[in-house]
């Protein structure tokens, strides 16, 4: 009986050993695997995407955040990388957290989930963007990221990025009156917008009634300038039925 206990007890610490150690590397492969994602960004952050093609497999798939797009391969992946950068400056990963991946039975296995905000400014406009963030990077038995999950807000990357208008604009004072004035107002149009794009349509149905497209347009500069009583009391000098004015937004399809 004694022979059996002291056999059992062996057996357990045996076991809790083994245990401990196969926990202790899945940990220590984490902890790997996080120092390379944040390789990888900053990668990203640098502009450095030579770089952080370094990190991933050569099988490497991405799932990006819109429905029914699913597992792209690197060179997409990439080309959508070099989008970002040349669209963001001052790009920086903040607020990270980084949590380990579990296998079916709820143990670390060495991937990697990841919770942060990315901040950056506008290429275009020099205006900050805030985009909340969430992934799981998917690892080899190489260290290499062989899978990548994303979710954010893609509208998020819109924040103060340049925006094209439409604007509908009822005459009060007629067509001639309100052209003259606005084709003279140029050089306040150039300081929001690309003005040489702006398009002015007649309606064929009713010639007091114009449609203007604005391109390019920073809506934080426009929203000063159309907090000005100035901007107002122009409008309404060229015959601008300002109760009645329309602005939409465009977005591509």
């Amino acid at each position: 009986m004694k022979k059996l206990f002291l056999f059992l007890a062996c057996s357990i610490f045996l076991y809790n050993c083994e245990s401990g150690t196969s926990s202790s590397q899945a940990m220590m492969k984490f902890e790997n695997n996080v120092a390379t994602t944040k390789n990888f960004f900053q990668a990203f952050s640098d502009k450095q995407l030579d770089n952080m093609e370094g990190y991933v497999s050569e099988d490497f798939t991405w799932s990006p955040p819109p429905t029914g797009v699913d597992s792209l391969d690197v060179s997409t992946w990439k080309a959508t990388m070099v989008g970002f950068n040349a669209t963001f400056n001052e790009i920086e990963f903040t607020n990270a957290q980084y949590y380990a991946g579990l296998d079916e039975n709820q143990k670390p296995n060495g991937d990697v989930r990841v919770y942060g905000t990315w901040k950056s400014l506008n290429a275009d406009t020099n205006a900050p963007v805030l985009m909340d963030y969430y992934a799981v990077l998917f690892f080899n038995e190489e260290g290499k990221i062989q899978h990548q999950s994303e979710w954010y807000n893609a509208s998020d990357l819109n924040q103060n990025a340049l925006t094209d208008v439409a604007v509908i604009i009822p005459l009060t004072k007629g067509f001639s009156v309100w052209n003259k004035g606005f084709m003279g107002d140029k050089e306040n149009r150039e300081k929001f917008c690309d003005d040489s794009r702006t398009l002015v349509l007649r309606d064929v149905n009713d010639p007091n009634k114009v449609s203007v497209y604005l391109y390019d347009v920073n809506m934080a500069k426009l929203g000063q300038m159309m907090m000005d009583p100035k901007f107002a009391e122009f409008a309404i000098s060229i015959g601008e039925d300002l109760e009645n004015k329309k602005v939409y937004i465009l977005n591509s399809l």
